[in-house]
């Protein structure tokens, strides 16, 4: 009886007193309902919504107004291609990827790893042995955070760290002077992003990408229940740089524009029926990484067997034949007399044009890949091949970190205020 008044009532509130009280099948009566009996009597297609027009439908590309008016259960991340599908269809693309890969395989050093427990590594008069000799071009941070065990607890076998602890880390001592690092900060949801920049800033890098994994999914499942407002599906890998580094010049180092800063994966499962690890990365960030930079000396800290890579040292607890994931062509563990070998040590202070250890050069590589700013400039004149490095006190101490980075104005997007005083002073 009180829903029968309380029915009367909203039907009385909203102009509906002629209904007889039955409010819920009214809506039957819309247009709208009247196209949907019209499809489920014939058999024909349905309409996606009131709008729809025929002829459009070849050039529209609305997934999400798709997966909303149909009622499909596959999400619209579903349709996304991926990366190896877009190449699929650029031959000079498919091609660049295919020479970058042999270049790389060419002189990549066979898979390395060291197992050690790197908060031994805090101390900040601990040595780092031949690690320390070799300075490397790239560094794969991907440390094991809060926000991975409460989210995937049954991934986490040992103790997490915290953000203080990862800035301690000694990663300027383990760095060449021109060099990258990518440090995974998680989600976004926490204070990964903030904490990050933090991180790159305490070692003396400067932010410059941001590159974000976007969790596609190929399952025909609703997504989970989450706390959050809105499902989470992308993790960040801030991308640091330190030095001066330019990349019309400086080619011999970098290779610019070949990949995006997008990384589409569906990711891995523990196990069938589990969620989705927020601590199983990627490969293809490697991938990118070598693509970009042209430097052979490459470490990953706190990498487990399945991200052991030829080229690559990977240092973690979980490494070796005692961890779980051990490949079936196994792995080299690291002798600091042969790792080094395999090297040729620069001098200190060594100048970034004077660098050995580089993926060999090839002319077709050089004529494929995209190029920014073009070879001439807006004179029609060619830009010369190869600059003169700036003397070592201009190089010295510039970057991020310092307070000069800051005071000092820019006005460009890709460089410190210190660089670009730089830049400008022996471009005149």
């Amino acid at each position: 009886m009180h829903h029968r008044r309380w029915r009367a009532s909203l039907a009385a509130r909203h102009g509906l007193a002629d209904v007889g009280g039955d409010v819920s099948w009214r809506a039957r009566d819309h247009p709208r309902w009247s196209l949907v009996r019209e499809w489920r009597r014939d058999g024909s297609t349905p309409p996606w919504s009131p709008n729809y027009a025929p002829g459009a439908h070849t050039v529209r590309n609305d997934y999400g107004a798709c997966f909303v008016d149909s009622g499909l259960v596959t999400p619209p991340s579903a349709w996304v291609p991926t990366s190896d599908a877009c190449a699929a269809e650029h031959p000079k693309r498919r091609r660049l990827l295919d020479l970058k890969a042999a270049l790389v395989q060419a002189s990549a050093i066979p898979r390395t790893y060291l197992q050690a427990d790197m908060r031994t590594w805090l101390d900040p008069h601990a040595s780092l042995g031949v690690l320390e000799a070799v300075g490397y071009d790239v560094i794969l941070i991907d440390p094991p955070l809060f926000s991975y065990a409460w989210r995937a607890p049954h991934e986490s076998r040992h103790a997490c760290w915290t953000w203080d602890e990862v800035a301690q880390l000694p990663i300027p001592r383990l760095a060449s002077r021109e060099s990258f690092v990518f440090l995974w900060v998680g989600d976004g949801r926490d204070d990964g992003l903030e904490r990050g920049r933090d991180c790159l800033q305490r070692w003396g890098f400067r932010r410059c990408e941001d590159i974000v994994w976007v969790q596609t999914e190929s399952c025909t499942q609703y997504a989970p229940a989450s706390p959050s407002l809105l499902k989470p599906v992308v993790q960040h890998c801030l991308m640091g740089i330190r030095g001066t580094v330019v990349r019309s010049t400086d080619s011999f180092f970098v290779h610019c524009n070949i990949d995006t800063d997008v990384i589409l994966w569906p990711g891995e499962r523990p196990a069938p029926g589990m969620p989705i690890s927020p601590e199983r990365k990627p490969p293809d960030l490697y991938e990118i990484v070598e693509h970009f930079c042209l430097g052979t000396r490459r470490l990953e800290l706190f990498g487990t067997n399945r991200n052991l890579r030829d080229g690559w040292l990977t240092v973690g607890w979980d490494v070796g034949p005692q961890a779980p994931s051990w490949p079936a062509h196994g792995a080299l563990p690291l002798d600091p007399a042969a790792y080094a070998a395999q090297f040729v040590l620069d001098p200190p202070h060594c100048p970034l044009y004077a660098r050995s250890n580089l993926v060999p050069y090839s002319d077709e590589c050089e004529q494929l890949r995209p190029r920014t700013p073009p070879p001439e400039d807006q004179r029609g004149q060619p830009r010369p091949a190869f600059r003169a490095q700036p003397p070592r006190h201009q190089l010295l101490n510039q970057g991020a970190g310092g307070r000069s980075t800051v005071s000092t104005p820019s006005a460009s997007e890709h460089l410190s205020g210190a660089q670009a005083q730089i830049w400008r002073r022996y471009q005149r």
